[in-house]
Formats: C-alpha cells, sequence, structure tokens
C-alpha cells in the first residue's frame, strides 16, 4: 500500500510518497545532509574565521538547506525547522586536517545524493534539485582536495574561476554571491 503524505507542489501533479519524503528529510537533516554540512562551516568560520574555500561552502550549504526546505513545504511535508547539529561539530587545529575533514563530509554528502536521486524519478522537481546539489559537491570536493594540498585554503580567484562555468549548480557549491 502506497501511502501519501500531501497534496501535489503546484506544476508537479505527482503527491509526495513517504519514501520520497524521507529521503528529502535524510538530506536535509540526516548524518551526511546539508544540516550537518552547513553547521560544519559555520563551525570553521567562527573558529577561524572567513577563510576560504569554507566561507564560500558555507553559503553553498545555506542555498542548499533552502531549496531543500522550498521543496518540503512545496509539496506540503513537515520537516524539523531548526538546524540539530549546529554547535555539536568539531573543527580541527590546523588548516588542512579541516579541509580533509570537509572532503570526507563532501564525498558523504555525494553517496547520499547519488543514492537518494534514485528515488525522485517521478519528480522533475527533485531530480533537477539533486542533480545540481551533485555538481556542487562535486566540485566542492574537488577544490578541497586542491586545498589539501595548499595546506587547507584556497585563493578566492580559484573558487570564482571555477564558479564561472558551473551554471545553475553553482548557487548550491558557492552561494549567489560569487556566481555569474
Amino acid at each position: 500500500m502506497l501511502l501519501l503524505l500531501a497534496l501535489p507542489a503546484l506544476g508537479q501533479g505527482i503527491p509526495l510518497t513517504t519514501t520520497v519524503h524521507e529521503a528529502l528529510l535524510e538530506a536535509l537533516a540526516g548524518p551526511a545532509g546539508a544540516y550537518q554540512s552547513y553547521a560544519f562551516y559555520a563551525r570553521v568560520l567562527a573558529a577561524k574565521g572567513p577563510v576560504e574555500p569554507y566561507h564560500r561552502f558555507l553559503e553553498g550549504e545555506r542555498a542548499k538547506v533552502e531549496r531543500l526546505k522550498a521543496l518540503l513545504t512545496a509539496y506540503g511535508a513537515s520537516f524539523p525547522q531548526a538546524n540539530p547539529y549546529l554547535g555539536t561539530t568539531a573543527v580541527p587545529r590546523e588548516l588542512e586536517a579541516t579541509a580533509r575533514l570537509a572532503l570526507s563530509l563532501e564525498v558523504r554528502s555525494l553517496y547520499l545524493e547519488k543514492r537518494l536521486g534514485r528515488l525522485f524519478a517521478d519528480y522533475d522537481d527533485l531530480k533537477t534539485a539533486f542533480a545540481r546539489f551533485k555538481i556542487a559537491d562535486f566540485v566542492q570536493a574537488r577544490l578541497l582536495r586542491r586545498a589539501i594540498q595548499s595546506g587547507g585554503t584556497l585563493p578566492e580567484d580559484a573558487l570564482r574561476a571555477k564558479a564561472a562555468g558551473l551554471g545553475p549548480a553553482c548557487v548550491y557549491a558557492f552561494g549567489a554571491g560569487l556566481c555569474p
């Protein structure tokens, strides 16, 4: 028996199933979700100041959180409003170790998005959002690998160069301030 959670979103035509609702909740508030990534980058900035690429990645995670909340709201689905990970994330002392930890978070997010993305075949808006999230996390992971080689940071011009060709996924990697 298929349990439907909400009325369809405007223009979508297909109600959100329990499985898809749970997948969206995991993407938002699960251990590899957007809330956790946001909390990590917020903690990095609180501990180390506005260091790149973490400052821009925080803005990207903020955009991802807002997009996930908007999708859940559009379907009339419930979700936790508060980020349960804020203030609970530890950050290494060295920037290189910070970049390594951030890379592991981005790889986990990529895996989660790939796994969950398969559930959204009937939801064009969800497929589009998750395709953009995957691109953004892939770019973030590549940049974090470069940051590790550079002692844990990157200059903003390296981020700008990546942002220039990223298209609609740019906002989920760097936030709107860096995107063309």
